[in-house]
């Protein structure tokens, strides 16, 4: 049995959450939460890089992001929930860490793995807390949140990370293979320079939009719940006008 986590952020593939959230995850692990990474596949698959490379690319990145641990799902490369039994592993980590939020990228993508991870990471949510499905005891995160890697959404919150976007930025770039023009390797679109000039353009507005320098956009399928109008302190410090 793991420790307990705060948060639990799932990645089709080892740079996804990078890509998607990084910010967020930086923001949350300095305030001490206890925040992991769980990558669904290695990205065997991809044109660039090889296995050695990519796992000290995920090393470093993880250590940029502050990361409690980081999980291996081991499910195939571009086969990502194409078998009923891939929901599986996925209920048992999140039986067995216990996360109060689960994020995962948004299900509307151009990647047939994006889209299916989504729907994947949100079904087992639900079914681990249902206890006649796998083993171990049932338990259900309070929450699951969706980051954005290629289709825009109407954000529910967006997280003003202006104050860790070195970082967050320094996480990207350590997937060097991905991301980085290489003469000797195949040229792709996530190799191109305007591809992290249109991630920071995108946090841009997003940021613009909630008057920071940057932002990242989360979903909620579900309503969320309140006691009080969002910016509203419990007291105020100010002796109202008469």
């Amino acid at each position: 049995m793991h420790d307990a986590l705060d948060i639990l952020a799932f990645a089709p593939h080892p740079d996804d959450v990078e890509l998607g959230c990084a910010g967020s995850l930086i923001l949350a692990a300095d305030k001490g939460w206890r925040v992991a990474v769980a990558d669904l596949t290695e990205g065997e698959m991809s044109s660039r890089g090889h296995p050695v490379l990519r796992q000290q690319e995920k090393d470093q990145a993880s250590a940029i992001l502050g990361l409690t641990a980081r999980y291996s799902v081991h499910l195939p490369d571009g086969g990502i929930g194409t078998h009923a039994e891939h929901r599986e592993p996925v209920i048992d980590l999140i039986r067995q860490t216990r996360p109060r939020i689960v994020l995962a990228p948004y299900w509307e993508d151009r990647h047939p793995d994006h889209m299916r991870a989504s729907h994947l990471v949100r079904e087992a949510a639900f079914f681990s807390g249902v206890g006649k499905i796998g083993e171990g005891a049932p338990y259900r995160p309070q929450h699951v949140f969706y980051y954005m890697l290629h289709k825009p959404f109407e954000a529910s919150f967006i997280m003003d990370v202006s104050s860790v976007w070195e970082r967050r930025m320094a996480s990207v770039r350590a997937y060097g293979s991905q991301f980085q023009a290489n003469r000797q390797e195949v040229e792709t679109t996530l190799s191109r320079p305007e591809f992290l000039r249109a991630l920071e353009a995108r946090a841009v507005w997003f940021g613009w939009m909630i008057q920071a320098a940057y932002g990242e956009p989360f979903l909620s399928a579900t309503p969320m719940a309140a006691t009080d109008f969002p910016g509203l302190e419990p007291e105020r410090s100010e002796t109202p006008t008469p």
